[in-house]
């Protein structure tokens, strides 16, 4: 019986586990779409970055992720033939855990990068 204890509580902590990194792996793929939607719009619209942001944000609220301006980084090339170069986004924020929080960890640092070829000069 005592084995039984042993073994369950083990496999409880296995699936506490999983369920964290599914959270924190759902978020992650949640944040790429974010990320890229703002890379799209950064590349369409290289003077309105905090429209890139913005973007960012309601892509991410969608899936219940509040972002601020300082989660979200827009870097456009500069220069006058930036035609075709990369515009890179990249949102960074953390997950609060449900189980990890008995072993000590209370958040999971994401982060998310996308970039979109830039459309006009």
């Amino acid at each position: 019986m005592l084995e039984l204890a042993l073994a369950l509580a083990f496999l409880l902590l296995i699936l506490a586990g999983l369920a964290d990194y599914g959270r924190a792996l759902s978020a992650r793929i949640a944040l790429i779409h974010a990320a890229r939607e703002g890379a799209f719009f950064a590349a369409a619209n290289p003077n309105d970055l905090q429209g890139a942001r913005e973007r960012v944000r309601q892509e991410a609220a969608a899936v219940g992720i509040v972002l601020s301006d300082s989660d979200i980084t827009v870097q456009v090339p500069s220069g006058s033939d930036r035609l075709g170069h990369p515009v890179l986004v990249t949102v960074r924020t953390s997950i609060p855990t449900l189980f990890a929080r008995l072993l000590g960890v209370s958040q999971i640092p994401v982060t998310a990068q996308a970039t979109a070829p830039m459309l006009v000069r």
